[in-house]
């Protein structure tokens, strides 16, 4: 069985880029779009009832850290609800992966700490020099 609370983190780390890039297309582009066709996907198969609003929240503002956690509680909540929604939700973050791959690159870190440097780069024959 996966985890709950691990699954839960996957789909709105999935989820905020796919809202950022629907932002950008904007409404001449909705309904679409493969991001739009997956974001469809998961409000018509996965959302659990009662997270509407936190998905709208989300889709707002999608890099809002607040919104991100109400819309991963509600998540975990519904997962520990209903244990057959986690294959749902893992079959929904393998079409989202695919979706953002079509973009190139998509890197994050978190650095905790003083004086750590991150570098991330994309792509191939790459260097860095400091």
């Amino acid at each position: 069985m996966l985890d709950i609370a691990a699954l839960a983190t996957s789909a709105v780390a999935a989820l905020t880029p796919l809202l950022s890039q629907a932002l950008e297309q904007g409404a001449a582009a909705a309904g679409e779009s493969a991001v739009n066709h997956v974001l469809d996907l998961f409000k018509t198969r996965v959302l659990p009832s009662g997270a509407e609003q936190a998905l709208e929240d989300l889709r707002a503002a999608p890099q809002d850290e607040d919104n991100q956690a109400d819309l991963r509680k509600q998540l975990k909540k519904a997962l520990a609800d209903n244990p057959a929604l986690a294959d749902e939700l893992a079959a929904w973050l393998k079409q989202a992966q695919q979706v953002q791959a079509q973009w190139g690159a998509t890197q994050n870190a978190t650095v905790t700490g003083n004086g750590n440097q991150v570098f991330q780069i994309a792509g191939s024959g790459n260097s860095i020099q400091r």
